[in-house]
């Protein structure tokens, strides 16, 4: 809408965002390592002029900026040190950072050798175990978190998830729905200039309670707001990013969920479609053209990651009057739609089938478990 050319790089052609009709497709073996740099070097030649760089993947954001001298020579882009690129991303790191500057975060302790695991003990139940470094999420080797009710629970989840991956926080929830998460995203440009800062809600979440955003919308706040440039200024931030809130049922005070560093978020659609299309800004921004006329906002807006979300939810969420528009599906470019929602709908059907293929092994052997579970990934 912003008339930019657009290449859009994944390694899968099921990615729908390859089957756009406003992007060119291009495809690699791998988003992160030092073969990831090697085509970005290739890609950029094939190009013919340094592009801007819209990072969607975290794995692939922390080896751009771990190369970033290379790279800068090439592309377009923004980062912080990579020091406190290193710091947003590690949970524990993260953590001790907060401490040390009063940002409000959850209480918790940090789990590093079986010796930290006493810490566990004086924090508040229910928890969350999380790995510090969400790498070992990403490459299948490690849950994203685990829920504990309990501190022996807990206890139990560390000793468990330790030796996989090394680090852990384990921290107090924060009591509450998902409708009291929010998140600001933004964009830093020259001279630490907050470019399309824009305050957002979740109204749901996949799974409760600990997932990802099922559905979104605009929510003005100017203390989270003040509060978000205060943590960047003392970092000294530049490039795209985010940070999410908790507001605390029982204290009311907004706790940092956590941040999201040098690339943009899951539910960044959400600011384009209210008004402040912050991809938009940050390349006009980049490439030294004029800045685009303030809008705005449209409160009417909201974001669903899925239909089948919609669906199996009712849309009790969604408040009324609202305008509710699709991840994937547009009318004037269908293909992403067409393309995510029959690999979305099976792998819906093979989580519920789990349970039952869990069954039909213990009863009948793993023959006709393993024939009902081909292809689950």
């Amino acid at each position: 809408m912003g008339g930019m050319p657009i290449w859009v790089v994944d390694c899968k052609r099921s990615k729908p965002a390859l089957w756009s009709r406003h992007a060119r497709r291009v495809l690699t073996d791998s988003l992160h390592g030092p073969a990831f740099v090697a085509f970005l070097r290739d890609l950029q030649r094939r190009i013919g002029e340094p592009p801007f760089l819209a990072v969607t993947d975290e794995r692939a954001l922390l080896t751009i900026s771990e190369h970033r001298k290379e790279l800068e020579k090439l592309y377009r882009f923004r980062l912080p040190a990579h020091e406190t690129v290193l710091m947003l991303h590690d949970k524990a790191r993260f953590h001790e950072s907060s401490r040390l500057h009063g940002w409000p975060v959850p209480n918790g302790t940090i789990v590093r050798t079986l010796s930290d695991m006493p810490g566990i003990a004086a924090l508040r139940p229910p928890m969350i175990v999380k790995p510090a470094d969400k790498r070992h999420f990403h490459a299948g080797r490690a849950p994203r978190l685990i829920t504990a009710a309990s501190c022996a629970d807990a206890i139990a989840a560390a000793e468990k998830l330790l030796p996989q991956v090394g680090e852990l926080l384990v921290q107090e929830t924060v009591e509450g729905p998902d409708d009291n998460i929010f998140f600001c995203l933004f964009y830093r440009g020259r001279d630490r200039q907050t470019l399309g800062m824009f305050t957002g809600r979740k109204l749901a979440s996949t799974p409760r309670g600990t997932g990802s955003t099922a559905f979104c919308t605009a929510a003005a706040n100017k203390e989270l707001e003040r509060a978000t440039i205060g943590i960047l200024d003392q970092v000294n931030y530049s490039g795209f990013g985010g940070i999410e809130y908790k507001r605390d049922a029982g204290s009311g005070r907004f706790l940092i969920i956590e941040p999201t560093v040098g690339r943009t978020d899951w539910q960044e659609e959400v600011a384009t479609l209210a008004g402040v299309n912050i991809p938009l800004i940050a390349y006009r921004h980049e490439l030294d053209l004029r800045p685009l006329p303030d809008k705005a906002v449209d409160s009417r807006m909201v974001w669903q990651s899925s239909w089948i979300e919609r669906v199996s939810r009712t849309a009790r969420s969604i408040p009324p009057r609202s305008i509710v528009v699709d991840g994937y599906w547009r009318r004037e470019d269908p293909l992403p739609a067409c393309v995510h929602y029959p690999h979305d709908a099976a792998c819906g059907v093979k989580l519920h089938l789990r349970p039952w293929i869990t069954v039909l092994h213990r009863k009948f052997g793993a023959a006709v478990s393993r024939r009902l579970s081909v292809g689950r990934e």
